[in-house]
């Protein structure tokens, strides 16, 4: 036996690093555990709970197949197969790989099978809930319940007990016609009976979900009532635990039939062997039987519309869930290997193999529905079909779900990990697409690649990948699956910048690494008077806001959907130019103070340039984003005096560029006093004050200070008259 572990085409993931139009990071999609493998679909292989694909016993169709619902199944020892159906209450045998009529009920539904002790086929009947005993291919009747529905048969010796529905009752039959009712449920249906290896009955009701016992006193006693409304299937396994599945629906058959029944629909027939088109062309007509589950439709509307979950029954325990689904139906149960149990389901085909502590995917078939496990048989509805487990040469396939990587990816490298022995095969095969499930816009799949070797993932560029893996032996070999790698890389994005705005003037943001060497904060003044000092700025973590005379402040937002760090470049100019003006490059901090006295007086445009060079050195992406029109005034407003006439001294301040924000005087280099201007607003480039003589001693010295709304700062002083 050889082992392959598949490595990295080195050229491959050369090929990604060198590609342009590519960010820089390559992620892998990695499949390692029965989770990941369980989301896919798998035909002809198994997902085991170890986390491994390994091919799956084969199937064989069995032909002869024509009904409209297969209701029920039991396998007799020599492997010959039972089959219940409707709508025409037909009892199947298969035997040698085909299906042939056993007998055929009045009724149109054949909804319940056993096999009796005396080897006899038991079968019963709806509606009109009939037992038959059939025997040299005659069918008698063996007992009356009076109910419409007959679901369930189980015996115990030489006794056969019988679940109906319409109404829910468990009855005893002893002997042909001698039988009576032992439990009425308050449930309209008992849908499953079930002996155990120590002969206790067990049934199932559907209405409440409860999971009842027949105890050794004769009378049954509920040992679990689920929130779910039905128990659909009983079954244990070889280690002697019980299991139940318990299933759910939001629209249901209400009290005519459990939600996990069948309905039989007619059955087309074909009109001849062939009819013409209207361009003369023959189209063949083929004979189509098709059946549905009551719910669980093959493509449900919503989530939520059905549930389900499995249920162990350990010896003096409490019951507890291994197993639940929100998106499917469980119909039936039966043992596997050791203590697992198989449980086939609906919508979507899928036979999960589920023990104490794990569950894996078994298989996946086309048929959707798989509606009745006996044996090694598996039979199916929604298109009725029956199946053999056999074992001998094989090919099994599994389809991985679909791998949303974001947005549009170039892929990489291709690599697994398992075992390919001589007599097996291993192969890949890929396809990518732009939508999330694919459809006739995604692309073919590739030609199949040896798992034997290095590969690379064969699809073209697409925001979607998928993989399958074909397994095959000559019925010796065991290859397998353990771990799946795919490497993509996203498209290069350019940055986005949301905002780029200028702050008031003289406002600058520092941070305590860069702030205290350079900027200065004015502080107020005090008591002491008008002369105030300059102190260092104190340390901080986070930027502070300062002021600066003749500075600017330009902040922004960027981002980039990759996550790549992002370097910026400012520019600018003139308004009325087109020539642009480096400013800096190379800013990593989302803003910057610069000094402004080196430009004339006016209206200027800032852009600035986001880049992700840094992680996308080979196709770096940018972003521009311009400032609305920024004033830069540098230009003190004029103060100059008008009259003193009075109880007050006048005068005028001018700006040619900014309103005039404030005004202040202070009188022998005391406290700054605050002004208003005569209009009562200051709003203007050009205002007018009136300082208030009263209590102002003759020849005092008097200080004026103005402010325009660039914060430039204008001072003149008085004699006081």
């Amino acid at each position: 036996m050889r082992h392959v572990f598949a490595r990295s085409l080195l050229l491959g993931v050369g090929v990604c690093l060198a590609q342009p139009s590519w960010a820089s990071e390559t992620r892998i999609w990695v499949s390692d555990s029965a989770a990941d493998f369980s989301a896919g679909e798998a035909r002809g292989v198994s997902v085991r709970g170890d986390g491994t694909l390994a091919l799956s016993r084969g199937l064989q169709a069995v032909a002869g197949i024509g009904e409209a619902a297969i209701y029920a199944a039991v396998e007799q020892t020599g492997g010959v197969l039972y089959l219940g159906t409707g709508d025409a209450g037909k009892i199947l045998r298969v035997s040698n790989g085909r299906a042939e009529t056993a007998a055929t009920l009045p009724e149109k539904e054949v909804t319940a099978l056993a096999i009796g002790p005396d080897g006899a086929l038991y079968a019963g009947a709806s509606p009109g809930g009939r037992v038959y005993r059939i025997a040299g291919g005659k069918a008698d009747v063996y007992y009356e319940s009076g109910a419409r529905y007959v679901w369930s048969l189980a015996f115990s010796g030489a006794t056969l007990y019988v679940g109906t529905g319409l109404p829910g009752e468990i009855h005893r039959v002893v002997a042909p016609g001698k039988g009576e009712r032992i439990y009425a449920s308050p449930d309209p249906h008992v849908k499953t009976l079930f002996r155990d290896a120590r002969g206790r009955l067990w049934a199932g009701t559907a209405g409440s979900g409860l999971v009842l016992r027949l105890e050794g006193s004769g009378a049954f006693s509920t040992v679990y009532d689920s929130s779910k409304s039905e128990i659909s299937s009983i079954a244990q396994t070889a280690d002697g635990r019980v299991w139940a599945a318990a299933v759910s629906a939001e629209s249901s058959a209400g009290a005519g039939e459990p939600i996990s029944a069948p309905v039989a629909l007619p059955t087309a027939r074909p009109r001849g062997n062939a009819r013409e088109d209207d361009e003369g062309k023959e189209k063949p007509e083929v004979s189509v039987s098709v059946s549905s589950v009551r719910v669980a439709p093959s493509h449900p509307s919503g989530k939520g519309t059905y549930s389900s979950e499995v249920l162990v029954f350990p010896d003096e325990e409490p019951p507890r869930t291994v197993w639940s689904s929100s998106e499917e139906l469980v119909f039936s149960l039966q043992p596997g290997a050791g203590g697992e149990v198989l449980a086939g389901t609906g919508p979507n085909g899928k036979l999960y193999r589920i023990s104490n502590g794990s569950w894996s995917l078994d298989r996946t078939l086309d048929e959707k529905q798989i509606a009745v496990l006996s044996g090694s048989a598996i039979a199916t509805n929604g298109s009725c079909a029956v199946y053999r487990l056999s074992d001998g040469p094989r090919t099994g396939e599994y389809v991985s779900p679909v791998k949303d990587t974001g947005r549009t990816s170039r892929f990489g490298a291709f690599r697994w990990q398992g075992e390919a022995p001589e007599g097996a095969g291993v192969e890949f095969a890929f396809r990518s697409g732009e939508s999330q499930v694919p459809d006739a816009t995604w692309s073919a799949w590739s030609a199949w690649t040896s798992g034997a070797r290095a590969a690379k993932v064969d699809a073209p560029s697409g925001r979607f990948l998928q993989w399958k893996a074909r397994l095959s032996t000559d019925g010796k070999a065991a290859p397998f699956v353990r771990r799946v790698e795919a490497a993509y890389r996203n498209r290069n994005t350019a940055p986005d910048i949301e905002s780029l705005t200028a702050m008031a003037p003289a406002e600058v943001l520092a941070r305590s690494s860069t702030g205290g060497s350079n900027v200065f904060e004015t502080q107020a003044p005090d008591e002491r008077g008008i002369f105030t000092g300059l102190e260092e700025a104190k340390t901080e973590g986070a930027p502070r806001k300062l002021l600066r005379k003749g500075f600017r402040t330009l902040t922004w937002k960027a981002s980039d959907r990759d996550g790549d760090p992002l370097v910026y470049e400012l520019r600018v100019h003139p308004a009325g130019s087109d020539h642009w003006i480096l400013l800096r490059r190379d800013l990593r901090e989302t803003f910057y103070s610069f000094d402004t006295t080196a430009l004339p007086d006016g209206d200027y445009v800032f852009r600035l340039i986001a880049s992700d060079a840094d992680s996308n050195p080979d196709d770096p992406k940018t972003a521009t984003r311009d400032s609305s029109l920024v004033t830069i005034d540098n230009t003190p407003p004029v103060i100059r005096r008008l009259t003193a006439s009075g109880p007050s001294l006048r005068f005028e301040a001018a700006d040619a560029a900014s309103p005039i924000l404030e005004a202040q005087y202070s009188v022998d280099a005391r406290e700054w006093m605050h002004l208003e201007p005569e209009d009562g607003l200051s709003d203007s480039p050009r205002e007018t004050y009136a300082i208030p003589l009263d209590g102002i001693r003759h020849g005092a010295y008097v200080l004026v200070r103005v402010t325009d709304a660039a914060r430039n700062v204008a001072a003149a002083s008085f004699i006081a008259p």
